[in-house]
């Protein structure tokens, strides 16, 4: 089992001065924190327009800063849109993030999570999956041609150009969509590439999705995946919180998976949640659950060190390979987090490193 760390740059009000300079100093405090206590990943959402729920709309810049501030911790897009960015912007951001980092990003990629987002790009909506599609093909060829050669599509029409910098990682880094939905994962396998779900849902929820992407990963003609190699890892970013306490721990990651999944009176959550039923459907889910239950389904991570082991312990055996914290989420002080990062670098991490360690 790996563990990532994720932000989104969530900022809810009341503002104190200057909230965005204390947010993204944080965010890479943070991450310094993740790589000192042995996160393998660190993950940022590509958001835009949305108001104290997502404030990183530049994420390689973010990971830039990050890459100097870190050695051994990865960097991950989750996700890139390929909807709203051109090929070549893509293309180019990825490397040059690749080049800075000494070959540490993990490239993930989606089509946005809301008309609300690429609408205001000029995207349709109607079109935008055949987009996505055509973005990454060319995206992929420029990582395989020394020059690339041009792609003409529907969506693009790209001439030909050296595209540079040249990622470390050749031919390109590891491959990545994301998972809001539970159909998505066979998807994703017959696309050959890694997996991030959202604990939204639950355990027993995942469980046979995760199954339908091992299989359709497996069973796929390589020549069919969307990059030049499979990357056959399952991910799921969950609403954490860790705490010597075992109730505080629980209670405030409950909390801020309660506020994260639309509980709060952030004023766009009504077109946040339009692809998953309503923010009313995500909101009742959450509802209807107390916090023990949130905790027993594993779509809220929290506790001393001993439950939170527990319930990745579950989300392994469910198939994970890697568990996400979101602990940047709802009111949670950037001191909480640092401590949380700690105590999971210190007490639950290492229970996971290898197979014997977790049997223990």
């Amino acid at each position: 089992m790996k563990f990532g760390l994720m932000t989104q740059i969530q900022m809810p009000r009341p503002w104190g001065p200057e909230p965005e300079l204390h947010a993204y100093r944080n965010a890479v405090a943070q991450a310094e924190a993740a790589d000192a206590a042995g996160f393998s990943h660190y993950w940022i959402t590509e958001q835009h327009f949305f108001l104290e729920i997502g404030h990183s709309a530049c994420p390689d810049m973010l990971l830039s800063a990050i890459s100097q501030r870190t050695s051994r911790i990865r960097l991950g897009f989750s996700v890139v849109l390929m909807t709203v960015n051109n090929p070549f912007a893509i293309a180019e951001r990825v490397a040059t993030l690749d080049v800075l980092s000494n070959g540490r990003v993990d490239f993930g990629m989606g089509r946005g999570s809301t008309p609300y987002m690429v609408d205001a790009f000029g995207v349709d909506r109607a079109t935008e999956r055949a987009r996505a599609a055509e973005a990454t093909e060319a995206v992929m060829q420029m990582f395989a041609e020394d020059r690339f050669t041009g792609y003409k599509g529907a969506h693009f029409d790209l001439p030909p150009r050296h595209v540079l910098p040249r990622p470390i990682q050749q031919p390109h880094p590891p491959l990545w969509v994301a998972a809001s939905n539970l159909s998505s994962y066979e998807r994703a396998g017959r696309q050959g590439v890694g997996v991030i779900g959202v604990t939204r849902n639950s355990i027993a929820e995942t469980r046979e999705a995760i199954r339908s992407y091992r299989a359709a990963i497996r069973s796929t003609d390589p020549k069919d995946f969307v990059g030049a190699y499979p990357n056959e890892q399952v991910a799921g970013f969950a609403l954490a919180f860790c705490h010597e306490d075992d109730r505080i721990g629980r209670d405030v990651a409950c909390a801020a998976a309660r506020w994260y999944n639309g509980d709060n009176q952030a004023e766009l959550n009504p077109v946040r949640f339009a692809s998953a039923g309503g923010v009313e459907a995500v909101v009742g889910k959450f509802r209807s659950r107390s916090n023990e239950q949130l905790i027993e389904d594993g779509m809220a991570i929290g506790g001393n060190p001993d439950t939170v082991s527990r319930s990745v312990e579950k989300w392994a055996e469910a198939g994970l390979d890697q568990m996400i914290f979101v602990l940047q989420a709802g009111r949670n002080t950037h001191d909480q987090i640092m401590r949380s990062i700690e105590l999971i670098g210190d007490k639950v991490i290492p229970r996971f490193a290898s197979s014997a360690a977790a049997a223990e």
